[in-house]
């Protein structure tokens, strides 16, 4: 196996985003190209990931590949790129896994392989209410508003408005966007849709997404958050399971 991206900068930000939630996991790479599909410690957060084939400027492999892989050990090495290096990844022998920056200077890392052999992650099978297409700062902004007061908000969507609010012995808040704003991109509302989750959690779902991100918010009452975006041109998407109100 070897594969060489033109530069850092889509692997780098796709890392910054999978560390907020995973330590390790186990990476697939097959024909298609690099993906990851893994659950937070807490059971909380399913991410789902993919790099596409095209991404590669060379993409050789042989069958399939799993590399279960330490996320933060892999970021680290990552980030020590420069703008103009070439990211090469191999599998070596010994069970390591060697990345090397190519650039003015070559630069060669290697790290262990873990054998983290789990059964398959199922995406969950949801009908969900409500879709839209959002603007990162729509969800990101109410985000931050409600992490002033509370450690779970509600996120709401009808037929009208984007609400999302929160109470605490702190203070309220109440946010409120029109299905109708420029931020709104596109919508399918069936049914209304409301339920409750962690703003820590959130957080770090968003951490991938700049202010020029279209987020995909699929939501349906009591049931896990869908979001999904852009990281450059790879796709990453999370399932956030809800806090249910007894």
């Amino acid at each position: 196996m070897k594969l060489i991206l033109p530069d850092s900068k889509v692997l780098k930000q796709s890392l910054d985003a999978i560390a907020e939630l995973i330590t390790d996991a186990e990476f697939v790479v097959n024909e298609y190209g690099l993906s990851l599909k893994a659950i937070d410690p807490s059971q909380i957060a399913l991410v789902v990931y993919n790099l596409p084939r095209d991404s590669f400027e060379d993409f050789k492999i042989t069958g399939q590949k799993k590399l279960g892989l330490n996320i933060p050990s892999l970021q680290q090495i990552i980030r020590r790129a420069k703008p103009e290096d070439k990211v090469i990844l191999e599998v070596g022998t010994n069970k390591r896994f060697n990345v090397t920056l190519q650039g003015t200077t070559k630069r060669s890392f290697s790290i262990n392989l873990l054998d983290l052999s789990n059964s398959e992650l199922p995406n969950p099978s949801i009908n969900y209410d409500v879709f839209i297409k959002v603007r990162a700062p729509v969800l990101a902004d109410g985000v931050k508003d409600a992490a002033l007061f509370a450690s779970y908000l509600t996120l709401k969507i009808d037929n009208e408005n984007i609400i999302i609010s929160t109470t605490s012995t702190k203070g309220e808040l109440n946010s409120e966007t029109s299905l109708t704003s420029v931020e709104v991109l596109d919508k399918d509302i069936k049914n209304e849709a409301r339920s409750i989750y962690s703003i820590d959690f959130l957080e770090s779902l968003l951490k991938g997404a700049t202010n020029d991100t279209e987020l995909e918010i699929y939501l349906k009452t009591d049931a896990p958050l869908k979001l999904k975006y852009k990281i450059q041109e790879s796709t990453i998407q999370y399932f956030l399971a809800p806090r249910i109100e007894e």
